[in-house]
């Protein structure tokens, strides 16, 4: 069972509203959403937890497919939806996305769980799967500013910027930090870049164009 599973499942039970599970969509991603026009309507949720980001834009009129590494948070997602969407079951560092399939892609507080490399690698995978003119969506931690998250007081740093927390929900979860010149390298392949620092968030809002 992942970290997340025992997360969701905690939840299902009566247990915590955790993390993302308590709070509403940010608003950083409305403003996205609202200020752009989409073409074909078709979107990724890379970590898609418990679907509230797809049933959003489902209602946009958006056609959704998403995957968790959490099997209750993909129930809950397909339930959420009720519809023929996609959404698996998976590790998102190891899957393939269809070439110039969406002109959505989106990851909110979740493409960060993993080593430096994996996040590297799948970021670079997304360019490809973007139609022409297909736009993403993500949250980073910052470098410096995650350091301090409360999760962090008591951590392992396993490589520069990847922290592992030693107590608490994400005990022993990789969390990578980048900095603003990590990020850009990252996105090199992307034009209309827009890097945003949540400062006291230890967070960054970034998302581009293909």
């Amino acid at each position: 069972m992942t970290v997340w599973d025992k997360i969701y499942k905690n939840y299902q039970e009566g247990g915590e509203e955790y993390a993302t599970l308590k709070k509403g969509l940010i608003p950083e991603f409305l403003d996205f959403i609202g200020s752009r026009e989409f073409k074909i309507k078709r979107v990724l949720d890379l970590g898609c937890g418990n679907g509230k980001y797809l049933v959003f834009l489902k209602n946009l009129g958006f056609k959704t497919d998403g995957l968790d590494s959490s099997p209750t948070a993909v129930e809950m997602t397909k339930a959420a939806l009720d519809d023929d969407s996609d959404i698996r079951c998976l590790n998102m560092y190891d899957y393939e996305p269809t070439p110039e399939k969406y002109d959505l892609i989106i990851s909110v507080a979740a493409i960060h769980h993993g080593l430096k490399l994996q996040v590297k690698s799948l970021i670079k995978r997304l360019y490809p799967a973007l139609v022409p003119g297909g736009r993403f969506f993500i949250t980073l931690p910052d470098n410096e500013g995650s350091a301090h998250w409360t999760m962090m007081v008591g951590h392992e740093e396993v490589e520069p910027g990847t922290r592992v927390p030693l107590s608490g929900p994400e005990k022993g979860l990789p969390h990578s930090s980048f900095t603003k010149e990590e990020i850009k390298a990252m996105l090199s392949d992307f034009k209309k870049i827009k890097m945003e620092l949540l400062a006291d968030q230890g967070r960054w809002i970034v998302s581009g164009e293909k």
